[in-house]
């Protein structure tokens, strides 16, 4: 069997992709803490805030599910409950269901503000206390480089 190890580990890349896949779900559990507290999920906040970039607040459910790396079915699945509690519109295309527009609306915009606030200090908490400013920043660009 050929496992190739990093040069500075040693590390399989399966292994570091697992170990990535591990330290997301530690991080995204503790924000999502967070997150629940404002009723919503981290995943939900992160919806609501890529509507919020939107300029008029709307965007299609595919491109919406193309933007946040899932499939349209999740995206369906996600919009639901936000839906049913008002922090979403969503309006149809008679034409085909795909190209239904998602719609923030100001009850999701307030949520994603306010729960914004206090996530981000959560999140900037928990970073701080795994790394250094200089080894977050390094962090930063190497993601950057990884999207």
């Amino acid at each position: 069997m050929n496992m190739t190890t990093n040069a500075s580990t040693s590390r399989t890349a399966l292994e570091t992709v697992t170990l990535l896949a591990r330290v997301r779900a530690e991080l995204v559990r503790e924000v999502d803490r967070s997150a629940s507290g404002h009723g919503v999920s981290f995943s939900d906040l992160t919806l609501l805030r890529e509507l919020a970039a939107m300029p008029d607040g709307r965007i299609r459910r595919v491109d919406l599910a193309e933007r946040l790396g899932v499939t349209t079915s999740a995206i369906a699945r996600q919009l639901g409950p936000l839906e049913r509690i008002g922090l979403v519109d969503r309006e149809s295309n008679p034409k085909d269901a795909r190209l239904a527009i998602v719609v923030l609306t100001d009850a999701g915009r307030r949520t994603a503000a306010e729960a914004s606030v206090f996530v981000e200090e959560r999140a900037t908490a928990l970073l701080d206390r795994i790394w250094s400013p200089r080894e977050q920043a390094q962090l930063d660009a190497l993601l950057a480089k990884a999207r």
